[in-house]
């Protein structure tokens, strides 16, 4: 049994450095410097020099995760990005290729490597969030597949050392998950909402918080907003008065739901003066790190009747 099969406390603020929750480990850090003896995140110790796929392979300084090129990468944590590189082609080998080096508050450095040509989304000196895509993978450098190569580093004695994030359970959450995700949970009508024409209802939907960073109503970092969707950030015909903006009906209700928990979204729905069914598609998004998955989402959506009658 692996070490990973029941959830411990976390000891540290970093999320998975991708946004698919599909993407899985493919190889771990090895925590013994020595050559043919082999030490993996969860104690099991090899003494070979031979690659055990999920775990570890010798000598290997970072966390592999496979995963086709361009895929979106994002910042484990919230930094600044003190270097890169993005002139190797897409899969030209030599040394590491392409990466992004992100400087976080603590002095601590987390390396991004494998990157797509051109695949930095991100310049030096940029500010940049936990959770934002930061740059596009590929298999330049050092790299037998296309995968991201992720590394945790700290300054000890003015050298850079390597640090295993799985073993320190340095994730917000353990196991570790991807910044922003969520499940549907409920509704203040799973029906149909039937409205009369040009008169306005309350609704109210809840999700749980399945990703490993803490949502924000607002405030410093992401905040999370609900908009509408299928086209993303469409006006709509059943903006209220509420509504921050025409495609956005409500921010998080309450100040911040930690990873687990539950969020409340609660909004107005009022209806055009053309009777008729109406469909009303929304997702999550977080204001600096992009769209939610809406098929995880549950794909969310409210089925609306406008009816002929008009409110005296």
């Amino acid at each position: 049994m692996l070490a990973t099969s029941s959830p411990v406390a976390a000891a540290d603020d970093f999320t998975l450095p991708f946004l698919n929750p599909a993407i899985t480990l493919s190889y771990g850090m090895d925590r013994d410097s020595r050559i043919g003896v082999q030490l993996d995140w969860t104690g099991q110790v090899w003494f070979d020099s031979v690659p055990h796929l999920g775990r570890v392979y010798d000598q290997h300084t970072g966390l592999d995760y496979g995963m086709p090129v361009q895929t979106s990468v994002a910042a484990a944590r919230s930094g600044t990005v003190v270097s890169l590189e993005e002139g190797f082609g897409t899969n030209q080998h030599g040394d590491y290729g392409n990466y992004v080096r992100v400087r976080h508050a603590d002095g601590r450095d987390t390396l991004y490597y494998h990157l797509a040509q051109q695949g930095a989304l991100v310049s030096v000196g940029q500010s940049v969030v936990a959770g934002q895509v930061i740059a596009k993978s590929g298999c330049s450098g050092n790299c037998t597949g296309p995968h991201l190569h992720f590394e945790l580093l700290r300054p000890v004695s003015g050298a850079w050392q390597s640090v295993d994030p799985m073993a320190g359970h340095l994730w917000t959450t353990w196991p570790g998950r991807v910044a922003f995700l969520a499940a549907y949970v409920g509704e203040s009508n799973g029906s149909t909402e039937v409205i009369k024409r040009l008169a306005t209802i309350t609704h109210w939907v809840d999700f749980r918080n399945t990703g490993g960073r803490t949502w924000l109503r607002d405030g410093s970092g992401d905040r999370i907003l609900l908009g509408t969707w299928n086209p993303a950030g469409r006006a709509s015909v059943f903006r209220a008065t509420d509504w921050p903006a025409t495609w956005i009906p409500t921010y998080l209700d309450p100040a911040s739901v930690p990873p687990d928990g539950v969020g409340r979204f609660t909004f107005g729905l009022h209806a055009p003066a053309t009777a008729g069914s109406y469909s009303e598609a929304f997702n999550l998004d977080a204001s600096l790190s992009g769209w939610f998955d809406w098929a995880r989402l549950g794909g969310f959506y409210v089925p609306i009747y406008v009816t002929s009658g008009q409110v005296q």
